[in-house]
Order: C-alpha cells, then sequence, then structure tokens
C-alpha cells in the first residue's frame, strides 16, 4: 500500500471514532524508561451519547500494574469525559509493547433517539485504545533496587524492664520496583526477637532482653533514575537501656499473653461453630434447588474466590439438564471442604 494511502487510512481510524461521539486513547509518561522505573498511565475516554459501555483495564505480563485512581469524569457541553490513572513498572529491558485496550460501547444512533422503539436499534461496537511502544533501558550492571524511597522509623520507648518487650517499627516510604520489606530482619546479640508484617510497606519487631542493647541502623541502597545515581537511606541507631530483673513485671506480661490467648480462642472457637451452622443452612438450601438458574442465584456470589468453584460454577452456566445433577453434587461436594 503506498505511503499517502497508509496515512489516511490511519487518519480515517483516528477521526471515525471522533465523528460518531466516543473515542479511547492512552498515553504514558515516559516512553524510554528504566527497569524498575515508575510509569504513569492514563486512559481517555469520550462520549456523549452512549446506553452502556465496558473499558478493559490493562493487562501486561512483562509489566507490574496498579490502579491509582477509581475512574474520574467529568461532563462539558454534554460531552463526558472517562480518566484512569495506573503505575507500570517495567520487569525487564528491551522494546515492549502495550497492547490496544479495548472498550465495548453499546449506543442508538442519533437519527432514531425520538423513535418510541428506538431501543429496537441498538448498536454494539468494540473500540480500541492505540499501542504504545516503550524501549525499556537495563539497570547499571549490580542494581537490583531502582526509584525513589525514605526509610522511617518509630520506638515505643528506649527504657523497659526485663520481660517487658521493645517495639520497633520500620516503614518505606516512596515507590520503586521494591514491592515490600520481606527481606527485612534484625539480628541483635543476647535479645528475641518475634517480627510482624502491618503491611507490604511495614514491618514491627518486638524486641526481649535482660540487658542492655542497642538496635542497629537499617540501610538501603538504591539507584534514582532522576539523578542517575546510587542514594542511601536509613533509619536512626537506637540505645535500648534495660532495668533490673523485676520478676512480677515478667509474670504480669506473660499472664497478660496467655489471657489474651485464652480469649483469642475462644472467640474463634465461638465463630468456628457459627460458620458450621451457617455452612450447614447454606448447603441445605443448595440442595434444594431443582434447576441451574436457581442454583446459580445462590453461588454466583462465589466467583472469584475460589479457582475449583469458579470452574464449577462455569461449567453449570453451560450445562444441559441432564448434566445438571451431577454438576450441582460437585458443587455441594466443594462446600462441604
Amino acid at each position: 500500500m503506498p505511503m499517502f494511502l497508509s496515512k489516511i487510512c490511519l487518519l480515517f481510524a483516528l477521526v471515525t471514532p471522533l465523528l460518531f461521539g466516543y473515542s479511547f486513547t492512552m498515553q504514558v509518561d515516559n516512553m524510554q524508561p528504566m527497569v524498575g522505573e515508575t510509569i504513569h498511565l492514563t486512559t481517555h475516554f469520550r462520549y456523549d451519547n452512549l446506553e452502556e459501555y465496558d473499558l478493559a483495564e490493562p493487562d501486561y505480563e512483562n509489566f507490574n500494574i496498579a490502579l491509582v485512581d477509581e475512574n474520574e469524569t467529568q461532563e462539558t457541553n454534554s460531552t463526558w469525559l472517562v480518566t484512569q490513572h495506573y503505575t507500570l513498572i517495567a520487569k525487564k529491558a528491551g522494546t515492549l509493547t502495550l497492547h490496544p485496550l479495548k472498550a465495548h460501547i453499546e449506543f442508538i444512533p442519533q437519527k432514531y433517539q425520538k423513535e418510541y422503539n428506538k431501543n429496537h436499534y441498538l448498536q454494539k461496537q468494540d473500540i480500541s485504545t492505540q499501542h504504545l511502544t516503550l524501549n525499556i533501558s537495563p539497570l547499571p550492571q549490580g542494581i537490583q533496587v531502582t526509584g525513589n524511597y525514605t526509610l522511617e522509623a518509630s520506638l515505643d520507648k528506649n527504657q523497659s524492664t526485663q520481660g517487658s518487650p521493645v517495639q520497633f517499627t520500620a516503614s518505606l516510604i516512596g515507590e520503586g520496583n521494591l514491592e515490600n520489606l520481606n527481606y527485612l530482619t534484625l539480628h541483635i546479640p543476647h535479645t528475641t526477637i518475634y517480627e510482624t508484617s502491618t503491611s507490604p510497606h511495614s514491618k514491627t519487631f518486638n524486641i526481649l532482653a535482660n540487658q542492655n542493647y542497642s538496635i542497629p541502623p537499617i540501610i538501603l541502597k538504591y539507584f534514582n533514575q532522576k539523578s542517575q545515581s546510587m542514594m542511601i537511606t536509613s533509619t536512626p541507631s537506637y540505645a535500648i537501656h534495660i532495668s533490673g530483673n523485676k520478676v512480677s513485671h515478667s509474670l504480669l506480661w506473660l499472664f497478660g499473653l496467655l489471657l489474651v490467648g485464652i480469649g483469642a480462642y475462644g472467640l474463634w472457637v465461638l465463630h468456628k461453630l457459627a460458620y458450621l451452622d451457617k455452612k450447614k443452612t447454606f448447603i441445605r438450601q443448595l440442595k434444594k434447588c431443582k434447576n441451574k438458574e436457581e442454583l446459580l442465584k445462590k453461588i454466583a456470589p462465589y466467583i472469584g474466590k475460589d479457582r475449583g468453584l469458579t470452574r464449577l460454577i462455569y461449567r453449570l452456566e453451560g450445562c444441559d439438564d441432564g448434566e445438571f445433577n451431577k454438576v450441582k453434587k460437585e458443587i455441594i461436594k466443594n462446600f462441604y471442604h
């Protein structure tokens, strides 16, 4: 095809949706990022007369993707603009393509809008964004963590007694390819440490000791794309003073833990009994379903919560009357687990 014909076809493909009152586009803020660098992807869906629409979400295997904001909808002169914001982080270097995103639309042409049976003229169509090609640069040799970070720390007290824990929390603030603090551990001689993760970017350590000790600084080295240099962020070090052995405090603390454990177990038992009773009632309701429509109403909320059950639900939707009882038994059996 001659070059001028190709340009005419491309122009027609871009302009035609606008003439009919709708368009779907996407853009990124950086076409040449590095591996691990945050890319901001924005989609714009514009329309002026639609009955229904459904926008596909980005799903690219070579990127970590996160939704930043829910749909932002604005109206200007009877034209609606739906905007969505995502962050992408490339997992490998090279030329990577963001394939077009699709949108399903349903509309009634303008000339039929005043017809009493206008729904008879409902049209359905799929439209797409353009594709985007990104050139992803590799990280400098030997670098694994990239982004822009700050490590923060908090301490509930710097003086304690034997048997009474000190609570130390470290938090990671910023963005980049470091998704969590799973790598982070504390090693302090002559102490016992229990750690919990309150969120992917925060970790809490409960430290028990019989003598004075120091919490060392936590250090993170990372590559910053904007400055193109190595950066270091760290938490302060803390000196903890432990007073003499006070058995009463230790016993009270252990007794408190025991009471908490007993109370939690009691609540768990009550919750478990209530759950089993509710489960039996639900299974009885499933057994009374006489056709797949009744059964689907009961189990539709469980789609996506269990892979095996989800497959059975989709199988139920397509089964005939002869296979219904067999699929029903398999679904009920799944709820006994």
